[in-house]
């Protein structure tokens, strides 16, 4: 099973926690120096392959948790820490930040054990239905679509939006623009699309998604479904 990585201001801080989980028999990484560097997106590490779930401590704030978010960018799971347990509105605003869910070392430990081992399972399942994207009318299924959405910026958003809404047609680089910009295209926005572009598929990829973005030649943009066993992107 992958272990756990623990992102925090102050390692010591969280040995309670990381004792305990150790004790259950996970492997537990802890670091402010990944913390550090995924912030400022100085690392590329690729986290979801790495670890089961990412946990942000209590010392890291909302806001550096959701650039956190923005700069990993992948179908990580991320539960938010806490000293003591949440109450109802406090589990509710920590969801509606974007934590999976929440995770306390006031625990009892056979809470904590059976709190991971059911979370586990439901994260595992969450991340296979993934890949199935598209439900049996070829129609992209709702819950797959929130889970792309939660991981593309704004930007990334309108273009995803502008191509799942085109009806499996090609999006020429002229509509796209003035989808996202109002005009266009000029050389700038050219450029911009074609990075933005790149940055959604390397998302899908990572996400194990069945969608893909493809560049077609001097006609614009097409999303399409692929074969799993296709690596080409």
């Amino acid at each position: 099973m992958k272990p756990f990585l623990i992102l925090t201001k102050n390692v010591l801080f969280e040995q309670p926690l990381q004792n305990r989980l150790q004790c259950l028999g996970y492997e537990v990484y802890c670091s402010k120096l990944l913390f550090d560097k995924l912030l400022h997106k100085f690392d590329e590490e690729q986290i979801d392959r790495k670890f089961a779930a990412v946990i942000i401590s209590e010392t890291i704030s909302d806001n550096e948790a959701k650039q956190l978010f923005l700069n990993l960018s992948k179908m990580s799971c991320f539960i938010r820490k806490t000293s003591i347990e949440p109450d109802e509105e406090e589990q509710k605003m920590i969801k509606k930040i974007g934590f999976y869910d929440w995770i306390s070392e006031s625990q009892s430990i056979e809470r904590l054990r059976e709190y991971v081992v059911h979370n586990l399972a439901n994260m595992n399942h969450e991340k296979e239905q993934a890949r199935l994207i598209f439900n049996k009318e070829g129609e992209v299924k709702q819950e797959e679509l929130r889970a792309i959405l939660h991981v593309l910026s704004k930007k990334e958003t309108a273009f995803f939006e502008k191509l799942l809404n085109s009806n499996d047609e090609i999006v020429s680089r002229t509509e796209m623009s003035r989808a996202m910009w109002g005009d266009g295209p000029n050389s700038s926005q050219l450029a911009q699309m074609s990075i933005i572009a790149k940055r959604i598929r390397w998302k899908l990829k990572e996400m194990e998604s069945a969608l893909v973005v493809e560049a077609i030649w001097g006609k614009g943009y097409h999303l399409k479904q692929r074969n799993f066993d296709d690596e080409a992107v």
